[in-house]
């Protein structure tokens, strides 16, 4: 009877466990609908420095420098400024007007990791690569944020999002560049960029002086770039993305904004940019700013986040925006410690407070042992440590289960008709001899939220990107060489021979048979790292199972087991 019910739960797992999977790689929530067009409701109060009215000859604060007046995009020598610090380096195009070329010096390419299975079955098909198989490639360059074609770091304009460029760009000192343009209407867009005392950190001053033009209906700045790459749950490619009013929202589809379609999003916007899976470049305005920010596609083919300003800009007025810019991994520790709600990048899921405890004890473990392999074995100790008594007292329960199963039988045969009854003394003798019914599944059921909140650690934590262990480069994507997978496999098929199935009806046993092969596919296409955990645990598993096995003594339970 408990037996029954500890199989229904377990399977229930495996069940939870597929779905998660499945929901993970293919059925990502997707963003809100999409609103066509990108006109905005007026936001509810000023966003930024705004002057009325100033005279024309007056010296305005974005006209401080010597630069002269900006003429048209075709007219604009080009030039180059190199900018940075000493963890990032990028550069400064009058062509764009923004920063492109956006590079970590810390940090290279992951390489790119092909499945030996996946190159057999394309060369059966035909369609493998000239060469033979290789289980990794690449991962020498270092590792760009922005491209240096279409890269742009503080785009600018007025009305809709578009087009930015024909910018005069000059070094103002160590550390400080600036970009200005005229606008033909005689609008004037200035945008300053200072590098802090933080080497993330680059601040961002952009202001339209709107002294000889007409009035425009909106102003707007923004992160894009020549995206590229997959869109799904295990791709890495950059994409837009914004935290607005306390939520996470990326672009994962570049097909969602095509034919003139874009997304926006209205609410306090804490930060804007563009990133993937493990960096970012993202801009927080310093004043309160109700957005909206938009996804869009320009007509030029990039794709960004954009803050748009739907407070009209009225003929004489200057106003200016300052942001704090963050440059750099999506690390735990920088993002809080930068603020701005940045520590929201990291997307942990739905088991994410455990996600950061357990991240904390990997870091923890790593700085004693300097590799990250070794690190998830000694977490795996740790956690089966925890979690010890609890198995132990569970498989004894087992155990006195399968050795009570005669007298189940007897009890069951006895009130055959008096089910009520039968449950009674059923329980009553599983109470004499010490034994829960729910007993084998609860640690399953309590280290669930250890098993994805790992998963969520293995996918998105900057700290293990391209982490090494053995034979593997890179412990955040799959084994491409399938020795974890298979080997969890043979450890799952053994740990199920030694479990105890007594009473199980044919159809339960046949789903108790494919449970491993079903866990065993899925591990083909997790991280490395979090089959390495479960690999290590199911062996722990599997020889605290042998050491009942051989140390348990069912006498004791007949001697006590009432007769039918």
């Amino acid at each position: 009877m408990g037996s029954d019910n500890d199989r229904r739960v377990l399977l229930a797992i495996a069940l939870i466990m597929v779905l998660y999977y499945v929901w993970s790689a293919f059925l990502v929530p997707k963003a809100p609908p999409a609103e066509d067009g990108v006109e905005q409701p007026v936001a509810e109060a000023p966003a930024g420095t705004t002057t009325p009215e100033h005279p024309a000859a007056e010296t305005s604060a974005s006209a401080e420098t010597s630069l002269p007046e900006v003429p048209a995009v075709s007219e604009v020598p080009l030039h180059v400024e190199t900018l940075g610090t000493t963890t990032w380096r990028a550069t400064l195009s009058s062509t764009t007007g923004g920063i492109g070329d956006l590079t970590l010096i810390d940090y290279h390419e992951a390489a790119d990791t092909h499945a030996l299975w996946t190159w057999a079955l394309e060369k059966v098909k035909g369609q493998a690569a000239p060469g033979g198989w290789q289980a990794y490639s690449g991962g020498e360059l270092p590792r760009r944020i922005l491209t240096e074609e279409g890269g742009a770091f503080g785009l600018a304009g007025v009305g809709a999002p578009g087009l930015d460029g024909g910018y005069q760009v000059v070094k103002l000192s160590e550390g400080s560049w600036q970009a200005r343009r005229t606008l033909p209407s005689g609008l004037v867009i200035t945008k300053t960029w200072t590098t802090g005392e933080d080497p993330h950190d680059l601040q961002l001053q952009v202001s339209f002086d709107n002294r000889a033009g007409p009035a425009v209906d909106q102003v707007w700045v923004g992160v894009a770039d020549s995206m590229r790459g997959g869109s799904g749950r295990f791709d890495n490619s950059v994409r837009p993305q914004a935290v607005i009013d306390g939520d996470i929202e990326h672009l994962r589809k570049l097909s969602d904004v095509e034919a003139e379609k874009v997304k926006d999003y209205k609410g306090p916007v804490s930060w804007f940019g563009a990133g993937d899976r493990y960096f970012m470049a993202a801009l927080a305005p310093d004043e309160a700013i109700t957005g909206p920010v938009v996804f869009d596609t320009l007509a030029d083919g990039r794709t960004g986040a954009f803050l748009i300003d739907t407070q009209a800009l009225g003929a004489g007025e200057l106003r200016t925006y300052g942001f704090d810019g963050f440059v750099g991994p999506k690390d735990l520790d920088l993002l809080q410690h930068f603020g701005h709600d940045l520590d929201e990048a990291v997307e942990f899921g739905f088991f994410g407070f455990f996600s950061r405890v357990l991240l904390f004890l990997l870091k923890v473990a790593q700085k004693g042992v300097v590799n990250w392999g070794l690190s998830i074995i000694a977490l795996t100790l740790l956690v089966k440590a925890v979690f010890f008594p609890l198995t132990q007292a569970a498989f004894t329960s087992s155990k006195k289960m399968q050795a009570l199963q005669p007298h189940i039988k007897e009890l069951q045969a006895k009130y055959k008709d008096n089910k009520e009854l039968q449950s009674t003394e059923t329980m009553k003798l599983f109470k004499e001899n010490g034994v829960n019914p729910m007993g084998g599944c609860l640690p399953t059921l309590i280290q669930l939220p250890v098993w994805f909140a790992l998963y969520g650690v293995m996918l998105n934590s900057v700290e293990l990107y391209a982490s090494r262990f053995m034979y593997l480069k890179d412990l955040t994507a799959p084994d491409p060489y399938g020795v974890l997978p298979v080997m969890y496999a043979v450890l799952i098929l053994a740990q199920q021979q030694m479990m105890p199935t007594p009473g199980m009806d044919p159809t339960q046993a046949k789903m108790m048979k494919l449970m491993p092969l079903v866990f065993a596919f899925m591990m083909f296409g997790f991280p490395s790292g979090l089959v390495l955990y479960f690999c290590v645990n199911i062996a722990l598993t599997v020889f605290q199972q042998w050491l009942i096995n051989r140390n348990f003594n069912s006498k004791q339970l007949k001697q006590t087991a009432p007769s039918a």
